[in-house]
């Protein structure tokens, strides 16, 4: 499946979310980039997948022909060179595992050879797309007719459902400690502090939460470290949530009214 795409105005439409105006049938392949993501994230796709930008051509890149195709082979490469395309991208990642050398005697390699030499860019949605909403996944289902579904597991959203990415929570027995910990606390960036009393052991104790960024974890724990008493009741979760989507990885029932479950 193969498909040439110049990025004008009258065509923008199949990558959706790209915007360029009358004046120009270019852009930026950052920008580029950003849109696609902004159609799929990338954090859709599943852990063992290789997506997003492969080869990426010295800055900067300007894309005016976007070349679509299936899998990328060395014949399809010499058709989107013979296109002039700028930036192709490959449903399936043309590179899958690490390459410890870039010579002439595999395909693969030649394909990455051949993309540097011409300036032009391989980008590999491939996972991204068939969890995306009204991805992949769900276009497969829907030709299957009346069927039920149910998601193997659930994709997780780009943004956390709070502010920070990770949540430190940690117990302290005593008000002199309580003081000492929230003024240290506080002299780190990007935190949300929320405290709360509990009872342990006939003990009154305060439950301390924080909502922090991946940075600023990594000072929390320095801090805590340094005593013991802290640090061995710290507990850290991972912010995340589940994405509502149609097109989870799902197990198929035919035959019955078709719904998500």
């Amino acid at each position: 499946m193969l498909s040439r795409v110049l990025l004008t105005p009258t065509t923008i439409r199949l990558v959706h979310s790209l915007i360029c105006s009358s004046s120009r049938s270019f852009m930026d392949l950052k920008v580029l980039l950003s849109s696609l993501n902004d159609f799929a994230s990338l954090s859709l796709a599943e852990s063992w997948d290789n997506v997003g930008l492969l080869v990426e051509p010295s800055p900067p890149h300007t894309v005016n022909t976007l070349f679509l195709t299936n899998d990328l082979t060395e014949e399809v490469m010499e058709e989107a060179l013979q296109k002039k395309s700028d930036l192709i991208l490959s449903y399936h990642p043309p590179i899958f595992r690490p390459l410890t050398h870039i010579t002439w005697k595999t395909w693969k390699e030649r394909l990455v050879i051949r993309a540097l030499e011409n300036r032009v860019g391989i980008y590999s949605p491939h996972t991204a797309y068939d969890a995306a909403p009204q991805g992949v996944n769900s276009w497969l289902a829907k030709g299957l007719g009346v069927c039920t579904s149910r998601p193997i597991h659930p994709s997780k959203a780009a943004n956390y459902p709070t502010g920070g990415t990770h949540r430190v929570e940690f117990s302290v027995n005593s008000t002199q400690h309580l003081d000492k910990v929230i003024s240290a606390v506080k002299e780190i960036a990007n935190i949300s502090i929320t405290s709360f009393s509990t009872r342990t052991d006939d003990e009154e104790q305060t439950r301390i939460s924080l909502n922090c960024s991946q940075e600023a974890l990594l000072q929390v724990m320095a801090f805590l470290s340094q005593n013991r008493q802290f640090y061995q009741k710290t507990e850290i979760l991972l912010l995340e949530k589940s994405l509502q989507s149609e097109s989870w990885p799902c197990v198929l029932v035919l035959g019955a009214p078709c719904c998500r479950g």
